[in-house]
């Protein structure tokens, strides 16, 4: 049996270990239903548990328990058994902690091969109080901490960043992004569901690519506020002077055309 096991700092092991679950097989053992059905591809399983545990303080603290089984994808250092989803949405959400860009915030990641299966598990902080921004979009305006364009104006700016490295999302959908609104400051936004992201040739086609998914699998309010978020984006990406050519790969990814009022400037 081969074991890889990463504490994400020696606070988060003293936490585990302190409710035991300070190994890959305690964790991989924890009894509790799945959140959502478990996903079967690729010749495996994935499934999600939410779980909270007791602090030395005596608090509590939620955490969500990924687990799963034979659920790889090729890479060079093993390109044919594969490396677990886990461990590249791990790494993952260590690229964009290294340049300050919020996303989740792990306590463990852990695999081992045993027995021809490869198996993995990611432990992270729950999210509380977050909700994901298409539920947030539709809910600004009917509540005072609500406000679409502090909304807008930080999600732009986040992305704008994420694109300035040339990490493309690669499923860059409103579910997959997750908002907590205060009636003081700006909302902060995290990036979840890294399991895809990856660099990508350019800022621009990074770009291209997230925004149109982001068009596509988003429920925007109306035509009126995704134009007020392109704005934005490309203000805050720099790339005004590419905003005719970024407007016309849009339309041909998103396959009509998009953001009429600013193309006929």
């Amino acid at each position: 049996m081969k074991l890889k096991e990463i504490f994400h700092s020696g606070k988060d092991r003293e936490i585990l270990i302190h409710d035991s679950m300070g190994s890959f097989e305690e964790l991989w053992e924890i009894k509790g239903g799945f959140i959502e059905e478990p996903n079967y591809r690729r010749g495996g399983w994935s499934g999600i548990i939410l779980h909270e545990i007791r602090l030395q303080n005596g608090l509590s603290l939620k955490i969500i328990i990924k687990r799963q089984e034979n659920h790889t994808y090729k890479s060079l250092m093993h390109p044919v058994r594969g490396t677990p989803t886990l461990f590249r949405e791990y790494s993952n959400i260590c690229q964009l902690e290294k340049y300050a860009i919020p996303t989740l915030e792990p306590l463990y990641y852990g695999e081992r091969r045993t027995g021809g299966n490869i198996q993995a598990v990611l432990v992270i902080r729950f999210l509380e109080g977050y909700k994901n921004l298409d539920e947030v979009l539709n809910e600004a305006g009917e509540n005072e901490i609500y406000g679409q364009n502090s909304i807008i104006d930080s999600l732009s700016g986040m992305l704008a960043r994420v694109h300035s490295y040339r990490f493309q999302h690669s499923c860059l959908y409103g579910k997959h992004i997750f908002v907590k609104t205060e009636k003081e400051g700006s909302p902060d936004i995290r990036l979840i569901d890294l399991e895809k992201m990856h660099f990508g040739l350019s800022r621009f086609s990074v770009a291209v690519h997230d925004l149109g998914a982001l068009f596509r699998h988003s429920r925007w309010p109306g035509d009126d506020i995704w134009n007020l978020f392109i704005e934005s984006y490309l203000s805050k990406a720099g790339l005004g002077r590419k905003a005719k050519k970024l407007y016309k790969a849009l339309d041909k990814k998103i396959g009509k055309k998009i953001s009429k009022s600013r193309k006929k400037d």
